[in-house]
């Protein structure tokens, strides 16, 4: 006996499964490398929080320390730190 189904069918079976493998966390992330961990991109505010520093040390450092301003990605309107360079400077 052969089962034949629709394409309403299978899109409807499709949405089942993926619902279920959701509800039961079957579904992982991908896994991130370690390279990808280590430069993530923080914004100044989590940059502040990663590095266990106010935001406005932060800010402070922006303007004095030209060894930190360097560390300083601007994306557009975007200002961002990478989390692999924020560790090299601390551990100056």
């Amino acid at each position: 006996m052969e089962v034949t189904f629709s394409d309403n069918d299978m899109r409807t079976l499709a949405r089942y499964v993926a619902e279920e493998l959701r509800a039961n966390q079957i579904v992982q992330q991908p896994m991130m490398t370690m390279k990808e961990k280590r430069s993530r991109r923080l914004d100044i505010g989590q940059a502040a929080e990663y590095m266990n520093r106010s935001r406005s040390t932060i800010d402070r450092w922006r303007k004095s320390k030209p060894e930190f301003k360097v560390l300083e990605h601007i994306d557009g309107t975007s200002t961002y730190f990478l989390t692999n360079e924020l560790d090299e400077y601390l551990n100056q």
